[in-house]
């Protein structure tokens, strides 16, 4: 006996069928972007398989009841990474407007800890259909996570995780891969002997540490393939640039043999003062993130490579993949969605 099924078909079934994201969907449907002949055929086939209307469709989204999502990121400056992230965010809640998701974004300061307990306490009270947000604070994000599971509102994390949690979903790089890789770009010329890593001053309490993964990834790496190589650790203010400047000009006059340089974090360019004024055709400076002052850096020549991926993509999806599993209450297959890692020099720069 055959069983008929009276469902109405959605996007969010069209897009499981034809094996893409509903923005795919999104893009076949009304012709927005660029999409492969093979993958507009494979969407069109799931839209006749499963009689799919793209105006009844909306109309029943627009009948059933609104999605408030809420997003927790650091503040930023103009040009910073949380700035990318933020667009990304604000994209996808803009292509995701027409199927009744809001989003409110809520900012806190990385060197306050007391912002985000009052920020995330704004969005235990607006009780969210879900939260999105990434783990500067890890102890505060921790019992945030654990007051959203009482009150059952799923969340998912972005550009970093605690991997205890139960979150929803994940969307970012392998954090802890990725310095590897930072690792590998800075040393697989040469047999370093030495290797400066500059980390960024953060909050006083010494709560914020949101590179962590990735430091050891990069410091494992090292220790792994290179156990004579010291590792040598400063710290720079990134809101003082005569102090930067100054930091540096006092460790490299006492350490005037190391040539390798890295930071984990994505504001390698504020490395970029020093060396320009201090210009060694044997340096080797490896950098994150394709912000555009890592960009003009990398041009210049006075940094070699950055690992990155594209920020405010990551955060589109994030938000698009975390918004269809709680309309469909439903778990995606695969927690973890890492997103493929780019090696930035000056010889592909032009194209990316």
């Amino acid at each position: 006996m055959q069983k008929i099924n009276n469902k109405t078909a959605t996007i969010f079934d069209v897009a499981d069928k034809a094996g893409v994201s509903r923005g795919t969907v999104d893009r076949v449907i009304y012709g927005r972007g660029r999409v492969s002949q093979e993958t507009r055929s494979k969407v069109q086939k799931a839209i006749e398989e499963l009689n799919y209307s793209a105006n009844s469709n909306a109309s029943i989204l627009a009948s059933k009841k609104e999605y408030d999502f809420a997003c927790l990121i650091p503040e930023f400056k103009k040009g910073d990474y949380w700035e990318e992230m933020n667009n990304g965010f604000l994209s996808a809640a803009q292509d995701y407007s027409s199927y009744s998701i809001n989003l409110t974004i809520h900012h806190y300061d990385q060197q306050d800890v007391l912002s985000f307990i009052r920020e995330s306490n704004k969005i235990l009270a607006a009780k969210p259909a879900g939260v999105i947000m990434n783990t500067v604070f890890r102890e505060e994000v921790t019992g945030f996570c654990r007051k959203l599971e009482d009150e059952n509102i799923p969340y998912a994390f972005v550009d970093n995780k605690i991997d205890e949690l139960d979150y929803t979903l994940y969307y970012g790089v392998d954090p802890y891969k990725s310095g590897a890789l930072g690792a590998w770009l800075l040393t697989n010329r040469t047999n370093p002997e030495e290797v400066a890593l500059v980390r960024l001053l953060r909050d006083p309490r010494r709560k914020a540490d949101p590179n962590r993964p990735r430091r050891h990834g990069f410091s494992d790496y090292i220790e792994d393939f290179f156990p004579k190589c010291k590792i040598h650790t400063l710290f720079i203010d990134p809101d003082n640039p005569e102090r930067i400047y100054s930091t540096l000009e006092s460790f490299f006059s006492q350490h005037p043999t190391v040539r390798h340089i890295a930071m984990t974090n994505s504001r390698v360019y504020l490395l970029g003062d020093y060396l320009r004024r201090h210009p060694s055709p044997d340096r080797l400076v490896v950098g994150f993130d394709d912000l555009e002052k890592n960009l003009a850096c990398l041009k210049e020549g006075i940094i070699d490579s950055l690992v990155t991926r594209h920020i405010p993509m990551q955060a589109y999806n994030a938000l698009t993949s975390f918004a269809e599993c709680v309309i469909r209450n439903k778990r995606p297959e695969h927690k973890n969605h890492f997103v493929h890692m780019d090696i930035l020099t000056q010889m592909n720069l032009d194209n990316y």
